[in-house]
């Protein structure tokens, strides 16, 4: 059962026209930028359907936290770019750590990832489990995260601003979510008095 802060009953009935722009469908790879919190960018990216919180930390790490909608399930998406990591294998898995402030590390099981040329790490978490309640609970709640890997520290970066970064980008999964359900259905015939439209 999905805890509430990823609940999107009585989702807001915010209609971007960003949304409408892109037919709702991802169809264009641009992103539509939502808002900008305290160092944090929230925008849209149609290819993962998805609301995400991004930063540019020192020395050119680049972090996003947000949602993708592209699955059967709801899921955070949650990825750490850095040119300097050149040797990281796109689809390989590697077993990072992960310390929000002085909270128990977490031990994260997540995949080489090249985006833009960029290498990386990503990770997919049900958004309705407990464990992505949680993450998001520290990321929220604590100032500071530090990323290791093999013993060997990859950065230590400022959570300055995490909360009112990550309830944007609720908020702005949430107007998505409405402006897909405003959207009727074209291929209906009311008043055709036939089941089936394609039907001779």
């Amino acid at each position: 059962m999905a805890r509430q802060i990823f609940s999107f009953q009585g989702m807001l009935p915010v209609l971007t026209a960003g949304f409408l722009a892109v037919g709702l469908t991802g169809a264009t790879a641009e992103t539509i930028d939502w808002k900008t919190v305290g160092g944090w960018d929230i925008s849209f990216y149609p290819s993962s359907e998805g609301c995400q919180a991004f930063a540019l930390f020192e020395e050119d790490t680049a972090f996003f936290i947000g949602f993708d909608n592209t699955g059967d399930i709801l899921a955070l998406d949650v990825t750490l770019l850095d040119a300097r990591w050149s040797s990281i294998e796109d689809g390989k898995e590697y077993s990072v750590t992960l310390n929000f402030g002085n909270e128990t590390p977490w031990t994260l099981e997540m995949d080489g990832v090249k985006t833009d040329d960029y290498p990386g790490l990503n990770i997919m978490i049900d958004a309705g489990s407990d464990e992505a309640d949680l993450f998001i609970k520290e990321f929220q709640r604590e100032t500071r995260m530090e990323w290791s890997f093999g013993g060997n520290r990859l950065g230590r970066y400022t959570l300055r601003g995490s909360r009112r970064a990550f309830d944007e980008v609720i908020t702005c999964q949430r107007s998505y979510f409405e402006a897909l359900q405003s959207q009727s259905d074209p291929f209906a015939k009311s008043g055709s008095g036939k089941k089936d439209p394609f039907a001779d």
